[in-house]
């Protein structure tokens, strides 16, 4: 989940320069047609490191910035990558030097302070958060709150975090890494009718995955639905077998 929605942002970076490119370039069959060189390699960079080819990426990005050092998104693109390799300090470097070139550049906060909190540097991600939340430029506020929920969650300050997520899902209702969220952080608390229901609005928008399972089969666990929970465990050990939380699920193998 850590790495959920920074992922969305590289992608969603991609995907919208590829519809701009599009729409400058109808009745053409050249994709990058009224892309930049350097805008170019940014999104076949982004789209090898998805694919699992980072040395490739790394050569790509690397030769976005060389074409147009104010390339925001380039350095932004690299700094996930330099993430992805377990390079922490390239990582910031490459973020600062986004920030340099476009301080507006929200994907960069949001993703920053994804990377600041996962360093344990709370208060400095909180500030990247805080800046782009209060920002009137900003159309997606719910990105940024559920970041904020997720960071003050990994602080410890479980009351801090539902106060953010609960404002991310009054912006986007059917938000599903804030639903996620939700239910796990009330699982936490105790609070598990309302994890069950947190739970149920994220099945309805996304597609179960090992963790949202996971999460159903402790919440039903919890309050004593044992046979729910069986089921739950049953499809996590069935649809994702190799995860984690199929092994953890094991334990309810022969719960009757």
């Amino acid at each position: 989940m850590k790495l959920r929605v920074l992922v969305c942002l590289v992608l969603c970076m991609v995907l919208a320069a590829c519809s701009a490119s599009k729409a400058r370039n109808t009745g053409s069959n050249d994709p990058y047609g009224s892309l930049s060189e350097s805008e170019v390699y940014v999104q076949k960079g982004v789209q090898y490191m998805e694919a699992g080819n980072y040395q490739v990426a790394l050569q790509d990005l690397t030769r976005a910035t060389e074409l147009d050092g104010r390339n925001s998104e380039a350095y932004n693109a690299l700094a996930v990558l330099y993430q992805r390799l377990d390079q922490p300090a390239d990582a910031e470097q490459q973020f600062k030097k986004a920030l340099s070139a476009n301080s507006d550049n929200f994907g960069v906060r949001n993703n920053y302070g994804r990377f600041l909190c996962a360093q344990g540097q709370y208060a400095e991600a909180m500030s990247q958060f805080q800046t782009v939340i209060g920002s009137k430029l900003y159309n997606s506020p719910w990105i940024a709150l559920t970041n904020a929920g997720l960071c003050a969650r990994s602080a410890g300050k479980k009351a801090d975090a539902e106060q953010y997520l609960r404002q991310a899902l009054e912006y986007d209702s059917r938000f599903p890494p804030a639903l996620l969220e939700m239910a796990e952080l009330s699982r936490e608390t105790g609070q598990h009718m309302s994890a069950r229901a947190f739970l149920e609005r994220y099945h309805a928008v996304a597609a179960p995955d090992p963790r949202s399972l996971w999460v159903g089969m402790e919440t039903e666990a919890a309050l004593g639905n044992f046979r729910t929970a069986k089921e739950y465990a049953k499809t996590l050990r069935t649809r994702f077998p190799g995860s984690k939380e199929a092994v953890q699920a094991k334990r309810y193998a022969t719960v009757d």
